[in-house]
């Protein structure tokens, strides 16, 4: 039952953010000539309108495949079927009317289209993040308590009880979940601190802390800080929910930025096997563990959609942004070869990751 509700609710993510560009795509006149769930063969297909409508066989993405652009989306579903789907309103259509095309589409449709997708996703994540936190009443806070006996960076010129931590080494302190992270990133580093005392903000930076034990009875390594909890009004609860947002989009960009730069490795990315196991792992603590880390998921997938890479939206958007600097459009047949280039690799990454995930699974 838990594999079975990973696969609907991975299946969910990806109907929302298409269902983005679907509804777009018709709001903007262009002519949606397939809504496909899922990758490889159909399990199930039906043509309503001038839609093909599908869902395949392996549950691992989706398309929304508009007139005069499916070139790529032809490697996931088969040439044939985006044909057939072409064919099916030859009879209704003159051959050499495209002003119901994606790319005949103004550059504001366009972009409106591509970004769709991923504001629903981050839409779905907040929405579901509400639902959360509408019963709590109290949560953690990045807020200063009291300091463990010991501490040595205690004072007016450093810290103080009351001092809420905004920042630390430029990580964004959103919730208190991102305070044990970026402390976490930067150990065995120096620290700037951004912090927040009676309404102004404070540097305190070139800190050489470590962890160490403050006492016999914790032998376990602290910083020395205590922190305490705050208690949330209704609008509070609304705002804890955007700060969450706000973190987990924090996370996608600075893992992204990690991964570039080579301080996380390929095969330390979790894809789309590891999700679904930590998904299963979830469900079998509680619902709301689960459908937090589903938020989680929907938001990273908004943001790693729009990062500048062809074949995902984020390189569509540039590909309209270039559009507009140059005054030019890019022909759509070498628009659709870059596309396929990086949907290959994309694949490949894929194949990779998911490969990291079976073995990390198994060990």
């Amino acid at each position: 039952m838990s594999l079975i509700l990973v696969i609907l609710l991975f299946s969910l993510l990806i109907f929302v953010h298409e269902l983005g560009h679907f509804i777009t795509s018709k709001l903007c006149g262009v002519k949606v000539e397939q809504f496909t769930i899922g990758f490889g063969p159909a399990i199930f297909k039906k043509q309503i309108g001038e839609t093909l409508y599908a869902i395949r066989l392996l549950p691992l993405g989706g398309a929304v495949m508009m007139k005069g652009e499916s070139g790529e989306e032809q490697l996931l579903v088969g040439e044939n079927e985006v044909d057939s789907a072409n064919d099916a309103d030859a009879a209704d259509a003159e051959p050499e009317d495209d002003s119901d095309s994606f790319y005949n589409a103004t550059k504001l449709r366009r972009l409106i289209i591509c970004v769709a997708g991923s504001f629903m996703n981050l839409l779905s994540g907040i929405i579901i993040l509400i639902i959360l936190f509408l019963p709590v009443d109290d949560v953690y806070a990045p807020v200063v308590t009291d300091f463990m006996d010991g501490f040595e960076y205690e004072g007016e010129n450093a810290f103080m009880e009351g001092d809420r931590i905004v920042k630390v080494n430029g990580f964004r302190i959103y919730v208190y979940g991102d305070l044990t992270t970026a402390l976490s990133l930067g150990e065995g580093k120096p620290f700037d601190f951004v912090i927040e005392r009676n309404g102004e903000k404070i540097i305190i930076g070139d800190l050489s802390m470590e962890k160490k034990v403050f006492s016999e009875d914790d032998p376990t390594p602290k910083y020395g800080f205590y922190f305490g909890v705050e208690s949330l009004s209704f609008g509070g609860r609304i705002g804890y929910a955007f700060r969450n947002a706000a973190s987990f989009v924090q996370s996608a960009y600075k893992s992204f930025g990690m991964l570039i730069s080579g301080q996380v490795k390929a095969n330390q990315m979790m894809g789309t096997i590891g999700i679904a196991d930590e998904m299963n792992t979830r469900a079998k603590q509680s619902m709301d563990e689960l459908w937090y880390f589903v938020a989680f998921i929907s938001i990273n997938l908004a943001v790693v959609n729009m990062l500048p890479i062809p074949a995902l939206d984020g390189g569509k958007v540039l590909f309209i942004l270039i559009e507009a600097i140059v005054g030019k459009k890019l022909n759509p047949k070498y628009e659709s070869y870059i596309s396929v280039i990086g949907l290959v690799l994309i694949l490949g990454l894929f194949a990779f990751v998911t490969f990291n995930d079976i073995v990390r699974i198994l060990k």
